[in-house]
């Protein structure tokens, strides 16, 4: 989703660009006093922070003041070979299926949404959104004991998979009002990136509750709120931008095989196919689309 974004210029990024940001591949060469060898399967984490500014001292690393992003704003993983820092790559397990190295960064983002919203045993969680990230969360949400998850999509094939996943329902808001069909959620998750589903977050959860926009929304989208609504609600409002100090987690976890990654995994195309696919949009139901070299 993001790379489309890029591409037509709805993401601020750095033109001309080889695109790409969530990637992995083989070791193929190494520079002086590397932490590698050749041959090693390796997951890149795209953000490259300053470790230098007054947020990264803070720990604040998703807003470091001279971020740099591979496929962003460098170079990224678009390409037959890529030259990365080595503080970006993590090594993983050659006994992980290889095209699973194209989920672990948006793992990443939702393990650090996941942080924020401190999900429970026994909460009540909405997932707004059916794609690649959306179906993480509803995976994150159960493991964490989340007694009920309710994944809201469009998309009928997209609904029938995270009942696969663990969602408990699924919502088709074309035909409901989400809004009438569950209330008091303790957690809602903005997974869609899009004005309507933002709105929607704020309306099921309960008092006090907590809505974490993780979605990418293009950077024209806007919103209307009713300030007085989340105020007297007491709701709490965290966006959750990017993968700082998850990425290795999200090695971890998709080691463990404790996620189900092949039923995202829609279409494998080629780099030479790329282009087609970028410029046309995603059928109907696809979630994630990965990219191997040949």
């Amino acid at each position: 989703g993001t790379d489309r974004h890029i591409l037509h210029g709805e993401y601020p990024a750095k033109y001309p660009l080889i695109m790409g940001h969530e990637f992995g591949g083989e070791v193929v060469e190494v520079g002086s006093n590397s932490d590698f060898k050749v041959g090693d399967w390796v997951s890149i984490d795209p953000n490259i922070v300053c470790m230098e500014c007054d947020h990264c001292l803070a720990e604040r690393f998703a807003h470091c003041r001279k971020l740099l992003a591979l496929g962003v704003t460098l170079n990224g993983g678009f390409a037959d070979y890529v030259l990365v820092p080595k503080s970006q790559a993590y090594k993983v397990s050659k006994s992980v299926n290889p095209l699973h190295l194209g989920l672990v960064e948006p793992l990443a983002c939702c393990i650090r949404g996941m942080d924020l919203a401190q999900v429970q045993p026994g909460d009540r969680v909405a997932v707004f959104g059916g794609g690649s990230m959306g179906m993480l969360i509803v995976q994150l949400a159960k493991l964490a004991g989340a007694s009920e998850v309710v994944l809201i999509t469009r998309q009928k094939a997209r609904r029938d998979i995270a009942l696969t996943l663990g969602a408990t329902s699924a919502i088709d808001p074309k035909t409901q009002v989400v809004s009438e069909v569950i209330k008091e959620m303790d957690i809602a998750f903005e997974v869609a990136g899009v004005s309507e589903t933002y709105q929607q977050s704020c309306e099921v959860v309960r008092a006090e509750g907590t809505v974490i926009i993780l979605g990418v929304a293009p950077a024209h989208e806007k919103t209307e709120v009713s300030v007085y609504e989340y105020l007297v609600k007491g709701i709490r409002i965290l966006a959750s931008y990017l993968n700082p100090a998850t990425q290795g987690r999200a090695v971890s976890l998709i080691e463990s095989g404790k996620l189900n990654l092949d039923a995202l995994i829609s279409k494998v195309i080629t780099l030479d196919e790329l282009s087609t696919f970028l410029a046309e949009e995603p059928r109907q139901g696809d979630i994630k689309y990965v990219v191997r070299q040949s």
